[in-house]
Parts: C-alpha cells; sequence; structure tokens
C-alpha cells in the first residue's frame, strides 16, 4: 500500500514537473531571498521557515547555470522542507531537491550517478532521493537509467563504488518496476541493447500507464 501511494503521488507529480506554477519569493518572510545565491544562503543558515519559502528558495537556485544548479541542488538532496499547519501539496516531495533536479532534467542525471557512486551512506535519506530524482528525470521510464548505473558500475568493477551503484539499480528496480508484470517487463528490456526510447517500449513498463497517465516528452 505505502508503494502503491507513492506510485499514485508519482504519477500526479509528472504533470506538475512538467508545467510548474509560476513562484517567486516575493512574499517570502525569509529576508533578502531575491536571487538564487541569496536562496542558498537562506537555506544553508536555516532562514527558510514555510513550504512556501522552500519552494521559492529551490526555484531560485533552478535558474543558475546548470554548473552551479545541479551540484547546489545535489547538496541540499538532505533538505527538508519546514514542518508548519499551513496547507501543502501533497503532490511534491518533502525534499525540494528532488522535485528541481526532475525539472532540471538530463543534465543532472550524470551527476546524480556519481553521487550515488560516491556516497558511503547507503541508508542516508540524500541517497533515497537521488534515485528518487533520477526516476523522475526520464518520467518513471527507469530502464535507460539502470542501464547507465550498470555501464557505470562495470567501469568501475572491483571497488566500492561499483557496488553502490549497482545497489542503486536494483533499488531503482524494485521501487519503480514495482509489480510482477512490470518488473518482467523492465528486465526484459534491460536484456536487450541499448533501445531508442518511443511510445512502443516505454507503454507498460512505466507504473503510470497502469494509473492512465501517458508520460511526457515520448
Amino acid at each position: 500500500m505505502i508503494r502503491l501511494n507513492r506510485i499514485v503521488r508519482y504519477a500526479l507529480l509528472i504533470p506538475a514537473l512538467a508545467f510548474p506554477p509560476l513562484s517567486t519569493a516575493q512574499g517570502c518572510e525569509s529576508p533578502k531571498m531575491a536571487s538564487a545565491d541569496e536562496a542558498v544562503s537562506a537555506v544553508d543558515h536555516g532562514d527558510i521557515k514555510t513550504e512556501f519559502c522552500a519552494r521559492a528558495a529551490f526555484r531560485l537556485i533552478e535558474r543558475l547555470p546548470k554548473d552551479e544548479a545541479i551540484p547546489t541542488l545535489i547538496r541540499h538532496l538532505g533538505f527538508r522542507e519546514p514542518l508548519t499547519n499551513a496547507p501543502r501539496s501533497l503532490v511534491e516531495s518533502f525534499y525540494p531537491a528532488v522535485d528541481s533536479l526532475a525539472r532540471v532534467g538530463l543534465s543532472a542525471e550524470s551527476p546524480l550517478i556519481e553521487f550515488l557512486a560516491q556516497n558511503p551512506n547507503e541508508h542516508g535519506i540524500e541517497r533515497a532521493n537521488a534515485i528518487e530524482a533520477l526516476g523522475l528525470i526520464r518520467h518513471g521510464d527507469v530502464v535507460p537509467t539502470i542501464r547507465l548505473l550498470r555501464q557505470r558500475s562495470a567501469a568501475l568493477a572491483g571497488t566500492p563504488e561499483a557496488e553502490r551503484l549497482d545497489a542503486a539499480a536494483r533499488a531503482m528496480l524494485k521501487e519503480w518496476c514495482w509489480s510482477k508484470q512490470f518488473r518482467q517487463r523492465c528486465e526484459e528490456r534491460l536484456r536487450q541493447p541499448g533501445l531508442r526510447r518511443n511510445k512502443s517500449l516505454v507503454v507498460g513498463t512505466s507504473p503510470f500507464h497502469s494509473l492512465a497517465v501517458h508520460p511526457l516528452g515520448l
């Protein structure tokens, strides 16, 4: 039931990521948060007090050049939005960097894979969030990402980094190819050589299709 609830959240989140509402730091109580650098400082110094301010801050960070935004977002994978009594979205992650990295897109894929290789804490929330962000980047079609994890692992064979990447690939397969039927389809695609991503290959693989949600960007 918990996994199904997560799949429902992902299905609702993907359109939200593709068409995010306009938001700025205007109206946020955090002082001096008019730029990405000020947003990073506010996050680092604990000046973010509400979900709205957290979302506004990370939207500002997303606007940085990608070579600055991506490492900054990865560094804040463990940042959890403040808990308040105010109503919040049930669709977005409690960890804003996850959604931000998903919006950044494919440019964040390799840095996230490298983060998983180098991060020794296999039980940390940062690792779990990195895997979640990777799954969202391709709108739930995780087979190409699992293939990249395995390829990087093969290049690092015999090292702790390779073991971490293999573990991440297994976790992604389990979490996203969550039913027996989806698992079989994912594994069938993984046994095939690199295939061009298209509708005929993706349909039925991503759990979102079982919820009548079509992956975007296909």
